[in-house]
C-alpha cells in the first residue's frame, strides 16, 4: 500500500511540475492584418443614436 501511495505522488508531482511550466512558458506571437475600407471606420451620426422612445398604453 506505501509503494502505490509512493508512485501516485510521484505521478502527481510529475503533472503538477509539468503544468507549472507550462503555464510560464510564453506564448507564441502572431500578428494579423485586417485590412479595413475607410467607411468602416466612421462613426454613427448623433441623431443615429436616439431612439424614439414611446410610453406603454
Amino acid at each position: 500500500m506505501k509503494k502505490v501511495r509512493l508512485v501516485l505522488a510521484v505521478i502527481i508531482l510529475a503533472v503538477s511540475i509539468y503544468l507549472l511550466i507550462w503555464g510560464f512558458s510564453p506564448n507564441p506571437r502572431e500578428t494579423r492584418i485586417q485590412m479595413i475600407a475607410p467607411t468602416e471606420m466612421q462613426l454613427p451620426t448623433p441623431s443615429s443614436l436616439h431612439f424614439d422612445l414611446e410610453p406603454a398604453a
